[in-house]
């Protein structure tokens, strides 16, 4: 049986994909708008690192004991596709900030 945080934390590991996919395809417009380099597949980079951290993780839950070496990475695999999709995100929206800060 998959204990119920294993099961919480794939949930929203998939909402985060959910999210990293939208931000993509509007990315896509805007750079397409703005002549922006694709930075956008940095997004569906993201996603696939949060994807292989779910593989990792429930793997872990069902087979406890036969992924104990690979356990642990799928923090770190979260953590670097959030890191990604920030970057990006900073760079494709960033001028948002600056146009607000120009407003005031």
């Amino acid at each position: 049986m998959i204990p119920i945080p294993t099961i919480a934390w794939a949930v929203v590991a998939v909402a985060l994909m959910a999210v990293f996919y939208a931000l993509a395809r509007f990315s896509e417009e805007l750079g397409e708008a703005l002549r922006i380099r694709p930075y956008y597949i940095s997004y569906y980079a993201a996603a696939l690192f949060l994807f292989i951290g779910i593989q990792i993780r429930l793997f872990d839950a069902v087979a406890n004991g036969l992924a104990f070496e690979y356990a642990y990475w799928h923090e770190a695999l979260v953590a670097i596709g959030v890191t990604i999709a920030l970057i990006t995100t900073i760079i494709y929206w960033g001028w948002i900030l600056s146009d607000y800060q120009k407003m005031k």
